[in-house]
């Protein structure tokens, strides 16, 4: 019985050096109302990034926007995501504004617990409207048809997108 006792402690011991092993290393950066946050994702590869701000329901606390940029894969063009809520009209997409300045529209690919996501490629055009701007706006469709504007702040932005370029 002892014997048992002494295996299963050393499966559970060993099991936790290799979860530990496993896991990756995270950092995340402030710049105004955006993060950046890193994961080393192999000891040999480059960190992978996202810049992000995650727009709260300010009587719930609880998320209902994120909007975030990233590169899929080194050497590749920025991505813009932005995941708004459930139970919104899928076929009319979501639009991107910038202060007043409508930047893009975009259809959701697809939807799971977290929300529905939409992405488009981001120009340098469009980061140079970014960085300047001072509050971004989603407008996407409620089910009776009935548009749902949330905006969100750009402060911090041309900073945060100039760390992620540099890392």
């Amino acid at each position: 019985m002892h014997k048992i006792i002494l295996i299963a402690a050393a499966i559970i011991a060993a099991g936790a050096n290799i979860a530990a092993a496993q896991s990756t290393p995270k950092t995340t950066e402030k710049f105004g109302d955006w993060a950046l946050s890193c994961r080393q994702l192999k000891a040999e590869a480059p960190p992978r990034c996202v810049l992000f701000q995650d727009i709260l329901w300010q009587k719930s606390g609880k998320r209902i926007l994120n909007v975030s940029i990233a590169r899929p894969a080194p050497g590749q063009p920025y991505v813009a995501a932005v995941t708004a809520p459930l139970g919104i009209l899928l076929p009319a997409g979501l639009t991107l504004h910038v202060d007043e300045k409508e930047l893009v529209r975009f259809p959701l690919r697809f939807c799971n617990i977290n929300g529905c996501r939409g992405q488009f490629p981001v120009t340098d055009d469009m980061q140079q409207l970014f960085a300047a701007g001072q509050k971004g706006r989603v407008i996407f469709r409620q089910p009776n048809g009935q548009p749902l504007r949330v905006e969100f702040s750009l402060k911090g932005f041309a900073a945060g997108i100039a760390d992620l370029k540099a890392k």
